[in-house]
């Protein structure tokens, strides 16, 4: 690979078969949420590649037996460095054959505090829902998540514990959501059928936002540059969206993202009506992960069956690939990043049914 070395960590933890979210602690190490069993995070030390397994995070559900826990993108660090994790379940496009909600409380939402090694329960959020993802209010008054099987769109409020659940999205147009510096919420939704006259089309895929201040969640009429969601397809890996397939808030304020179907490279300025296209990474589908370098370049991964990884600087708005992270795998899927400040790169695998962590060592180190 161009420019960078790579080395392959396997997640010692028996039944996980992913890496779906990651997030850098306050205390150095990085934290890898996992789809698995019981034991679904692992602290990896940058200073020695080595991982740890943090033990059993869900409680057992005679409910949800014989389909895998998940921490799917619902890995989020506060600003007094506690982690909230939520709990998804793994289930595929088999529902409701493999999975009947009926019975089922919703997935579980837990604070962890990394100094203490104490996991909270803060109890379920959406009652017959598994959490997907989740967002972080920069200011820590609220997470932000969605869930799965129904997109519905809740808030947790941190300050009371209390829980809304806002109802269904639409249909899946979202993988990732982010919150940006004024902490609102940003995610995307489907137009299912547009009626005469509307300021949408049907089948277009938009933004949807969450002010706190107000408690408003609104479906706005900003449009993502993505094929119609008719067009999604998980024969060819399109994870059943098309709009943020991943996300960040970067240090200038903008939201930078990337789209599943195709894979384009977005921006979202603050106060700005319209989204700009960028550029496209890679001719494939799919951007699962993204991350901004201390330098201030974008960097992601994206591609299917093989991921790339990419790097766009906003300043001189070029874009560099530099190539197949693991040309070893014929399927080989970055879910989740992380970017240190000394240009190492870390980045979970998922969907090949290894749970491995790959590292990317800049040579010039």
């Amino acid at each position: 690979m161009r420019a960078y070395d790579v080395k392959e960590l396997r997640v010692p933890v028996a039944g996980a078969n992913a890496v779906t979210a990651m997030v850098p602690g306050d205390d150095g190490l990085v934290y890898c949420g996992l789809t698995g069993k019981r034991r679904v995070l692992v602290a990896l030390d940058p200073r020695d590649d080595s991982l740890r397994d943090l033990g059993e995070v869900y409680p057992d559900d005679p409910k949800t037996r014989g389909i895998l826990d998940k921490v799917h993108n619902a890995l989020v660090k506060a600003p007094d460095g506690s982690l909230y994790i939520g709990q998804g379940l793994n289930i595929s496009d088999a529902y409701p054959l493999e999975f009947h909600s009926h019975g089922y409380e919703g997935g579980r939402l837990f604070r962890y505090q990394p100094g203490a090694g104490r996991f909270t329960d803060l109890g379920p959020q959406v009652r017959s829902e598994a959490i997907q993802g989740m967002t972080m209010d920069p200011r820590g008054r609220y997470i932000a998540g969605y869930t799965i099987p129904g997109n519905h769109f809740f808030v947790h409020d941190l300050a009371t514990h209390a829980v809304t659940d806002y109802g269904r999205i639409s249909q899946m147009a979202h993988h990732n959501m982010v919150c940006d510096a004024r902490g609102v919420t940003w995610g995307c939704w489907n137009c299912a059928l547009a009626p005469k006259g509307a300021p949408v089309k049907t089948d277009g895929c938009y933004l949807m936002r969450y002010d706190h201040e107000r408690r408003a969640f609104e479906r706005t009429t900003i449009e993502v540059p993505t094929e119609p969601f008719r067009a999604v397809s998980p024969a060819k890996n399109k994870s059943w969206n098309n709009g943020f397939d991943s996300a960040c808030c970067a240090r200038d304020g903008a939201i930078y993202f990337g789209t599943s179907l195709p894979a384009n490279l977005c921006r979202l300025k603050p106060g700005a009506d319209k989204v700009e296209l960028l550029c496209r990474p890679v001719r494939s589908s799919r951007i699962p992960a993204l991350a901004e370098a201390a330098d201030g370049r974008l960097l992601g991964f994206g591609g299917f069956p093989q991921m790339q990884l990419f790097a766009y600087d906003p300043a001189k708005r070029s874009l560099e690939n530099h190539g197949v992270v693991a040309p070893q795998y014929k399927l080989c899927l970055f879910h989740a990043m992380v970017a240190l400040p000394d240009g190492r790169i870390y980045a979970g695998e998922t969907d090949s049914g290894r749970a491995s962590v790959h590292c990317l060592l800049p040579r010039a180190l």
